[in-house]
């Protein structure tokens, strides 16, 4: 009997004890339920949509969903007063690359490791160019330019520039400007949606085009400056129109890969310098695929050809500075504004090479006739002859003075 009571007692103070703990627990469960992709997808339907059939969802049994909440912050109320308030108070977006690249680092995925070459001790900030730079501190110019700069050089701008897929069309109505950015470097999110874990635009050559055109300026006597054409190249190459047995992208080259070798330990490599490296290119290793055609000898080929074009630029240089030489003695002639606009024309053309950067691997057949038509401006300025300057205002009234000068004389006479 005594003990009977004692078991009921102990009972009933376990389950009080069980209820309460329940209790705390359901507490717990629902305000930690605010930030979660099931609470949030009331709101943020298409997102969830998005979200829910992405790896970030837990399609991998190694790693536990990617939820709203680490990459939102929640506003100082926590996320219920989000919820309370959608607009008045909302969840802080975080859009640097460290945090993808809390997963995405190490030897089978160095993702992290490879993009952050700003980060690497001896980085050139004068002339190396790499995502990772913040172009508030390499380019500290932008800070005081308009927002069609933000569109590019920044995270923040990026996102906007690239829901509008129209390359030249740089959505600035909803670009910020420099005064509101957050994110200076071009991180992770820039061209892929965290949400579904794909690229922001499917076409791979118009998502970086939509960033390394010309705006697609032309010469028009007066315009030198060409800046990064890699998307006028391109257009229209061998890699696009069919000559090329299949078509290339950018990454198919500025993203060499290589898998993790489980045998030896090395290191794989996921492109994500986005620089050309050939001996990897065309390496029987490479997941790319250049090597079943070209194999390694191809290296020193491309090589060779890239150094053509150096030498060509090098020899406009010195084209340059005679053709610089003859305008200035051309100056105050008849021959001066058509001269200066050859001399303007030539310099685009150059410029527009060395702009691209790639020495003629994006587009071989483009660039000779720009390196041709540079040659050819730049000699025409050089071998203009000198003519007699055209009168101006002033002599001809002088010469009208003289002559009314010598009238009125011999009328007196």
């Amino acid at each position: 009997m005594g003990q009977n009571i004692i078991n009921w007692i102990w009972g009933s103070y376990l389950a009080k004890y069980a209820y309460l703990a329940l209790g705390v627990v359901l507490i717990l469960t629902m305000t930690s339920v605010a930030g979660q992709p099931e609470e949030c997808k009331s709101c943020h339907s298409g997102i969830y949509n998005a979200w829910n059939i992405s790896v970030h969802a837990g399609s991998e049994a190694t790693i536990d969903p990617i939820s709203c909440e680490v990459c939102h912050a929640p506003p100082s109320g926590g996320y219920d007063v989000h919820i309370g308030s959608p607009f008045g108070n909302v969840p802080e977006v975080n859009l640097s690359a460290e945090i993808c690249g809390t997963c995405h680092r190490g030897d089978s995925h160095p993702v992290i490791e490879e993009w952050d070459e700003f980060g690497k001790e001896g980085f050139d900030i004068d002339g190396a160019m790499s995502h990772s730079e913040p172009a508030d501190v390499g380019e500290p110019f932008i800070l005081e330019m308009d927002n069609s700069c933000v569109s590019c050089k920044s995270t923040d701008g990026a996102i906007p520039n690239l829901a509008d897929e129209d390359v030249y069309g740089l959505n600035l109505d909803e670009v910020p400007e420099a005064s509101d950015v957050s994110e200076w470097s071009i991180t992770c999110v820039a061209c892929h949606d965290p949400h579904s874990a794909d690229y922001r635009i499917e076409d791979e050559v118009l998502l970086c085009g939509n960033c390394h055109n010309s705006q697609n300026v032309s010469p028009d006597g007066m315009t030198t400056s060409v800046l990064h054409p890699n998307w006028e190249m391109y257009n229209n190459s061998i890699y696009d129109n069919g000559v090329h047995p299949v078509n290339i992208g950018c990454s198919d080259c500025h993203m060499a890969t290589r898998e993790f070798n489980d045998t030896s330990g090395e290191t794989a490599i996921t492109g994500h310098t986005f620089d050309l490296e050939p001996e990897l290119l065309f390496s029987p290793d490479s997941s790319n695929g250049c090597y079943d055609c070209h194999k390694e000898f191809f290296t020193p080929v491309l090589e060779a050809k890239q150094g053509i074009v150096a030498e060509r630029l090098d020899d406009l240089e010195t084209l340059k500075a005679n053709a610089s030489v003859s305008l200035e003695r051309l100056n105050g002639t008849s021959e001066y504004n058509a001269s200066l606009a050859d001399y303007n024309n030539a310099i685009f053309y150059m410029e527009a090479v060395k702009g691209d950067g790639s020495y003629g691997i994006h587009n071989k057949e483009r660039t000779y006739e720009y390196l041709d038509n540079s040659r050819i401006l730049f000699n025409s300025v050089i071998g203009r002859k000198s003519a007699p300057s055209q009168p101006g205002f002033e002599a001809i009234l002088a010469v009208a003075g003289t002559i009314a000068a010598l009238t009125f004389i011999r009328r007196r006479d």
